[in-house]
């Protein structure tokens, strides 16, 4: 009786093993593998592993005009740059769409961001969710930024704006999603704190930043998919420039 419980159990196991393509112990979860994109420190200590993960959305808010969410995207595109020099590789593409002209030279440089390998685009805000589709489908970039600044959640009853409501930008990020499901590129898309929000956008992380002081920021991880919520913590941090030169014409 005890062989055949015994090798019952075996059974189970080798077949609970064989569907998730690792040893397991019955009981528990399955074991899997997450692969995150390393950042330096001191943002690295109040991070999950330590960064952001890859094949992924993730979300960063901040107040507006404050420029942190742009920093800790430029951040990551620095990071993935010297990951890929360090693993022996080029250095490594990154992506930014910039709609409304806000990156400013200046912000890059302070970052550590090789120019030579950041693809800056402008389209039209109209055709912003499109592009970024396309971008994220073309599997060149580690970093992909989206600037979509006030756009999720923000009512605007005019035709003109519908593109830009929160319904529209939780497809786009689920599109987003599929189309670096399984590959080493980070979205990232840049939000306002202020903006109404019916619905969380699905992104598999949510990274809300707020200042301390001048030199400090709060960092807290309101939305993980693996469940790793953090309450604020706090880093030195220093803003980056952050103006863009007056548009004319």
């Amino acid at each position: 009786m005890a062989d055949a419980i015994q090798a019952s159990y075996l059974a189970k196991r080798k077949a609970l093993e064989a569907w998730a393509g690792s040893s397991v112990s019955l009981g528990a979860l399955p074991e899997t593998t997450r692969q995150a994109l390393q950042v330096a420190p001191p943002l690295s200590l109040v991070l999950p592993e330590g960064g952001f993960p890859q094949g992924s959305v993730v979300e960063l808010t901040s107040p507006a005009n404050l420029g942190h969410g742009l920093g800790v995207a430029l951040a990551a595109c620095s990071a993935s740059q010297q990951a890929s020099v360090r693993r022996g590789g080029e250095r490594a593409w990154c992506a930014f769409l910039d709609p409304d002209h806000t990156l400013f030279g200046p912000a890059i440089q302070a970052s550590g961001v090789s120019l030579e390998r950041l693809l800056v685009l402008r389209p039209a805000r109209h055709l912003l969710a499109k592009v970024a589709v396309r971008v994220a489908l073309s599997h060149i970039f580690s970093v992909i930024v989206v600037d979509v600044a006030a756009v999720p959640g923000v009512s605007l009853p005019s035709k003109a704006h519908r593109a830009e409501s929160m319904e529209v930008w939780s497809k786009v990020t689920r599109r987003l999603s599929l189309a670096v499901e399984k590959t080493p590129t980070t979205v990232f898309l840049l939000t306002r704190a202020e903006a109404h929000r019916p619905a969380a956008l699905p992104a598999a992380m949510r990274v809300e930043l707020e200042s301390a002081w001048p030199d400090s920021l709060f960092v807290r991880v309101a939305k993980d998919r693996f469940g790793r919520v953090m309450g604020p913590r706090q880093i030195a941090w220093t803003r980056p420039p952050h103006q863009a030169a007056p548009q004319t014409g």
